[in-house]
Formats: structure tokens, C-alpha cells, sequence
């Protein structure tokens, strides 16, 4: 995994069956997770408690999505060919999951997780 940042936007190098592929979950990426799984943002937390392989497959290929528009790269991806490399490749699962996993934490570490905000207002109190 390579970590690369591109006019302050920074995505990962995932290698996918052979083949390097830009990953980055900002906000449109997540976006578009959501409209493709019908999720709200508030879902996103507790979707390792039970992710479906749709939702694996959407998250990938929408994390993917966003990695090539960031990096100015052309993705003519769909779950149905993010789900065939999946089969040469199960371990870039992990790999992927691991950058959302990264990525999502430090968004709500960073940019204002609002439970996170309160909890830390109630203990200065």
C-alpha cells in the first residue's frame, strides 16, 4: 500500500490481482456507498458488524471510484467486475477494508464527529 497526496487530496495505492488501483473514501465516495446501498452516513459506523458482499463490493468499487477521480484516472469499474477480481484476489478485501477503515476513523476524529464533540464537552465539565 502506497500512500499518495494530489492537490491536498490523498489516496492510497491498493495492488488488486496485479494491478494498482488508486482508494480513497472522502466524502463522495461515501456518498455514493450510500446511494448505492440505500445507507444513511449514521449506517457507516456499524457496517462491520454486517456487511453483506453487495456492500463489500459497493464500498471497493465506489473507494476505487473516488481514488480515480482524485488521481485524474479513468475507472470503468462495476460491482459485477469489482466482484470478479475479488475472486483472483479475496486478500485486496482486507486490504481495501483496512484504507476505509483508516481513512473514515481519522474523518471523524478530524472533521467534527459531533458525539464525539459532546462527550468531550461533558468531561471538561
Amino acid at each position: 500500500m502506497k500512500t499518495i497526496k494530489n492537490d491536498k487530496k490523498m489516496y492510497e495505492i491498493i495492488l488488486i490481482n496485479g494491478k494498482d488501483y488508486p482508494v480513497r473514501f472522502g466524502m463522495n465516495a461515501l456518498r455514493m456507498f450510500c446511494k448505492d446501498t440505500d445507507r444513511a452516513l449514521s449506517d457507516l459506523d456499524k457496517l462491520g458488524e454486517s456487511m453483506s458482499l453487495d456492500d463489500a463490493c459497493y464500498l471497493i468499487l465506489n473507494g476505487i471510484k473516488d481514488g480515480s477521480r482524485v488521481s485524474g484516472q479513468e475507472c470503468s469499474l462495476t460491482v459485477e467486475s469489482v466482484a470478479d477480481l475479488l475472486d483472483e484476489d479475496f486478500d485486496a478485501l482486507n486490504k481495501v477494508l483496512e484504507v476505509f477503515s483508516t481513512q473514515f476513523s481519522a474523518k471523524l476524529g478530524n472533521e467534527g464527529n459531533v458525539k464525539a464533540a459532546k462527550k468531550r464537552k461533558a468531561a471538561k465539565k
